[in-house]
């Protein structure tokens, strides 16, 4: 089945593919071998959803395993170790689910909220968040399938304040400098729960004021500890990243950009 999958990547698009091809992949998803995992089982699940490869009945059979499976939870519990793959490429399959669902709705309304409700709550209870070990970093991951989670147009105003606080959550567990824009990947949660017409009104500047508090409490009360200044600094860094990609927050940012330059002694 592995050589016969991969004379599928050589193949132009739309692929097509047997529902034994289906199981296989769903199967390895987890697989330790990067090159399966990777190039193949990632690849061909990608490409079958985002050029119709597969059909209609297939990317529902897909949808239904994977709720059923609840495989984005895998070892969570556990020491570090290979489990963080089967997330990790969970997260990726989950995000693909959704985006596709977002343009061309074929989930069900449960599996739509179900989906959702596991993006935001994977971020509140993930705790591997290396960068590269290599492709342990199944926390990194899952920050796509919330962003799209955000963007999702049947996610509800609850979930979606929700997300602004995984986002403030994610920020508060930090412990060492995050190093693949992570903080640009919280940014765009942000920035796609601002862009849904589903959000409160004033979450965003809540969330703003209140994050600010919160952070530099925790810096001010820990000046000598450098997971408080990383935790900080991240903030910054979000908050400049929106800066750029959202001009309409850019009163509400400004000042709580200045004030961190004042503090760390940039600007007089």
């Amino acid at each position: 089945m592995e050589n016969e999958l991969k004379r599928l990547l050589s193949i132009p698009d739309p692929l097509h593919f047997t529902e034994h091809q289906c199981e296989w992949l769903l199967d390895h998803i987890g697989d330790p071998n990067a090159e399966i995992r990777d190039n193949l089982v990632y690849s061909l699940l990608a490409r079958g959803f985002s050029t119709e490869g597969f059909t209609t009945s297939q990317r529902k059979a897909i949808a239904t395993r994977t709720t059923q499976q609840a495989q984005l939870f895998t070892g969570l519990n556990g020491s570090d170790n290979d489990n963080a793959f089967t997330r990790t490429f969970t997260a990726l399959l989950g995000a693909i689910l959704l985006e596709t669902d977002s343009s061309k709705p074929f989930l069900t309304d449960n599996q739509t909220q179900t989906w959702i409700d596991w993006a935001l709550k994977y971020l509140q209870i993930e705790t591997d968040w290396r960068s590269y070990v290599p492709v342990k970093r199944a926390g990194r991951m899952a920050l796509p399938m919330a962003v799209i989670s955000a963007a999702h147009p049947k996610i509800t105003t609850a979930q979606l304040q929700q997300a602004l606080d995984v986002v403030a959550n994610v920020l508060a567990q930090q412990k060492k400098p995050f190093l693949d824009d992570e903080e640009e990947r919280l940014a765009t949660i942000v920035l796609r729960v601002s862009q849904n017409p589903n959000h409160a009104t004033g979450s965003i500047s809540r969330f703003f004021n209140e994050t600010d508090i919160i952070r530099w409490t925790d810096y001010t009360e820990h000046p000598h500890n450098n997971e408080a200044y990383y935790r900080v600094s991240s903030w910054k860094r979000l908050m400049m990243t929106l800066y750029f990609m959202a001009p309409s927050m850019q009163p509400t940012l400004l000042p709580l950009v200045t004030k961190y330059f004042k503090k760390m002694g940039y600007l007089d």
